[in-house]
């Protein structure tokens, strides 16, 4: 049975034990979840002088599921996930330590390798706290995933210094001054692990947000390959393995498939609750991308302040010159934020991700790529309903290095 027939049988599964586990009395939940994360860098071994590692980068894991909450504090869940796994590798090495033994100073490159896409299944166990007057969701999880990118090998050479051009056809040139080779993904089915502690916020009767952290293990490589470096008229042999591990925020958004026998009601608020949440629609110009239209709301009840979070879509920015057959891109901005100030003048914190989609003009496929993302900033936002100012520093990382000149403005409309 090949992996995709393995997948499909996997997802009927699911199904049915949605079905089955649907027809309970206890209550039940379908649930959005966004992980944005920082990836583990790759496994190096390298005997060699040369500096070469492979630095975190930013990428995203997100999710389907229906879950179903026993009377007393455990549920369980089945879902659908799917995300992208991003990587690097950064080569550092004195320039006369290769081919002719001429020139002076630091050889370094910054190199991206190929995106790998996924889906898979998972079965989570969930178990639902109180502490003073929040509460918390604790879960953990096997996940099967199955790639879809990355099944060639990805090579990777440099001949440095060279008294004629190296040729890879040429059986006498003799090996690379550097060679990275990754096979193909395999097995094609890989089996992680993941922990997540998140904080539940009620926004209406059926509707719940949960905001939180998840740790992901992967139990192996997605791809384990070789490394060779050939400096000072030595051959060095190493490896280089990209892996599946990270730690990232966990955004989930969460509908009750039943109305609780306690409502949720505005007409009589609680005395938490005398305006509900404060929200927003706003554009902004640069920032988080290039252009985007956005949503924005505070997660605690009639406060200008406190944490909140951001979604939005727009146009993205520019990838390096080696993408130059690709149209400008689809972003989709995703931020925690903070408010100092509860009044109509406050400073704005936050952290996040834009992933970015761009579309070939070329023929060649389409790529993804996320961008990592620190806000810090002035915002108006009135007491009332009216408009909304920011205008925001945002320091960015870009394939491994940040970008600090970076700004923002947005004006949009507030209300509640």
């Amino acid at each position: 049975m090949n992996y995709s027939l393995q997948m499909r049988c996997g997802l009927l599964s699911a199904i049915h034990f949605v079905v089955m586990i649907g027809t309970g009395t206890a209550q039940n939940t379908i649930g959005l979840r966004f992980t944005p994360n920082i990836i583990s860098n790759p496994k190096v071994v390298n005997p060699s002088p040369a500096r070469i590692y492979g630095e975190r980068t930013f990428s995203f894991d997100a999710g389907f599921d229906y879950n179903h909450q026993f009377k007393k504090n455990w549920g369980i869940s089945g879902g659908i996930d799917l995300g992208i796994v991003d990587w690097n590798h950064y080569f550092e090495a004195p320039a006369n330590a290769f081919g002719t033994k001429k020139g002076t100073g630091i050889i370094s490159d910054n190199s991206n390798g190929e995106n790998y896409f996924y889906y898979g299944l998972s079965f989570q166990a969930i178990y639902r706290f109180s502490w003073g007057e929040n509460t918390f969701r604790l879960s953990g999880r096997p996940n099967i995933r199955a790639y879809n990118n990355g099944r060639e090998s990805d090579i990777t050479t440099y001949a440095i210094n060279r008294a004629t051009p190296w040729n890879p056809n040429d059986p006498n040139a003799g090996p690379p001054d550097f060679r990275l080779s990754l096979p193909p993904v395999s097995p094609q089915l890989h089996t992680n692990l993941s922990l997540a502690l998140g904080i539940e916020r009620r926004v209406s009767d059926q509707m719940q947000l949960v905001l939180g952290i998840r740790k992901n293990w992967g139990l192996k490589p997605i791809s384990d390959g070789t490394l060779l470096v050939q400096m000072y008229d030595q051959v060095y042999n190493g490896g280089f393995a990209t892996r599946s591990n990270y730690i990232g925020l966990d955004l989930q958004l969460r509908y009750a498939t039943k109305k609780p026998e306690i409502k949720y009601s505005r007409a009589e608020p609680l005395p938490s609750d005398k305006q509900g949440f404060r929200k927003a629609i706003f554009a902004e110009a640069l920032g988080n991308s290039l252009l985007s239209l956005n949503y924005d709301m505070r997660l605690q009840r009639f406060k200008n302040d406190g944490l909140g979070i951001r979604a939005g879509l727009g146009l993205g920015q520019q990838f390096d010159n080696s993408f130059s057959d690709f149209n400008r891109f689809i972003a989709v901005p995703v931020t925690i934020n903070y408010i100092f100030g509860a009044q109509r003048h406050g400073i704005e914190t936050g952290v996040g991700i834009t992933p970015q989609i761009a579309l070939s003009n070329s023929g060649t496929s389409d790529q993804i790529k996320p961008l990592g993302f620190f806000n810090l900033g002035y915002r108006y936002q009135p007491l009332k309903d009216g408009l909304l100012f920011r205008a925001t520093w945002a320091p960015h990382l870009d394939s491994g290095s940040i970008q600090y000149i970076w700004l923002g403005a947005s004006i949009g409309y507030s209300f509640r």
